[in-house]
């Protein structure tokens, strides 16, 4: 089905000044995350069930698929609907977002499976509970893009874990510890961004999209510089960072404050910050698939504005942003794109670890 091969770079499809960051506090980490995109940004928040089992679509070089169960819940930012991850937070606490960055380079073809970004981010979301299990993720599946447009990740945990992933010539870098002495993520490798950070701003010969050195700076100087005392809420204060770093192309401000298990969102279209608790979601195999439009206009607590998976809502997502990025989907593949998420149902047994095994392509 050749719509299948559209989600990897949806995700990352004109996207050219992304921001994350970790801001360290007395009751645990703030993890921000602007999405900034050339278009217009529908999209949905989704509840994804634990003891679901799924398939990815792509083929390995065997011509198999991979499968797994999803060991945790999680909630999730899609830029066009189900399957189409951006970043999120699942119940362990693992908080992951994507940046477009054009100097990574994947992984060529090899023995591990192909995974689009979108099936990667929620691959992650499903088996991972720490920043070590995201580590693992690369000895068992790679990511792959599509249009040439790669990213890399910015990943914290609930206990204290925290890292920046990437590719450089098609091996994974990861920068943690000592390594990572700054905690944000921009568009261009993290090693150049703090080499900037710390000597001055960056070379006039560099690439630097959308002054992602500028905007890697101010968030790690502000995510070091947090203090309780002087700056009070680190939820504003965190806003108040991704609103230094945004610009006209910003479309959604994440923060997901890790100890709390809480997600606060705005929207362009609604600047209002809203909020919601994992603790009051059942991610139970058997409970209701639920989403929510990001672009909602509930304000304060949208837990119960969240409702019950439907196709129709799912399809204008898709449609919408296929559309605005020229895409020519037939409206026969995008139901059979639609129907192949909706076929992941409970597995006949949730496993103590995540579950990874290869099949035959169906």
């Amino acid at each position: 089905m050749a719509v299948l091969a559209l989600p990897a770079w949806l995700i990352s499809s004109e996207a050219r000044a992304c921001t994350s960051f970790v801001q360290e506090t007395p009751d645990g980490a703030v993890f921000g995350a602007n999405l900034d995109l050339l278009v217009p940004a529908d999209g949905l928040v989704v509840v994804n069930r634990r003891g679901i089992a799924k398939e990815n679509f792509r083929k390995d070089i065997h011509g198999k698929t991979t499968r797994w169960v999803s060991k945790y819940g999680s909630i999730t930012f899609n830029v066009a609907g189900r399957g189409f991850v951006w970043g999120g937070m699942n119940e362990s606490g693992l908080v992951l977002s994507m940046l477009e960055d054009m100097a990574s380079e994947f992984p060529e073809p090899d023995g591990r499976a192909p995974f689009d970004l979108g099936s990667w981010a929620q691959y992650v979301m499903d088996t991972c509970a720490t920043v070590n299990d995201v580590i693992g993720v690369d000895a068992v599946i790679r990511p792959e893009a599509d249009n040439d447009r790669p990213n890399h990740f910015l990943v914290a945990d609930a206990k204290g874990g925290r890292a920046a992933l990437e590719y450089i010539d098609g091996k994974l870098v990861v920068y943690s510890g000592r390594d990572l002495p700054h905690m944000a993520m921009t568009n261009m490798p993290y090693g150049r961004a703090q080499w900037a950070f710390e000597r001055g701003g960056p070379r006039w010969w560099w690439s630097n999209p959308g002054r992602s050195a500028e905007r890697f700076s101010t968030a790690a100087a502000r995510a070091s510089a947090y203090s309780p005392d002087r700056e009070g809420n680190p939820i504003d204060y965190a806003f108040h960072t991704l609103s230094m770093v945004s610009d006209q192309y910003t479309q959604w401000s994440v923060g997901y404050h890790i100890a709390k298990r809480k997600i606060w969102f705005r929207t362009t279209r609604h600047p209002e910050p809203k909020w919601l608790s994992l603790d009051a979601f059942d991610f139970s195999c058997d409970a209701p698939s639920l989403m929510l439009d990001v672009l909602t206009d509930s304000t304060g607590n949208v837990e119960k504005a969240f409702a019950p998976y439907r196709r129709d809502v799912n399809l204008r997502v898709f449609g919408t942003m296929v559309a605005r990025l020229g895409i020519q989907v037939s409206k026969t593949d995008a139901v059979s794109l639609m129907e192949a998420y909706e076929g992941f149902e409970c597995a006949e047994e949730t496993p103590s670890q995540p579950a990874v095994e290869s099949g035959e392509s169906k």
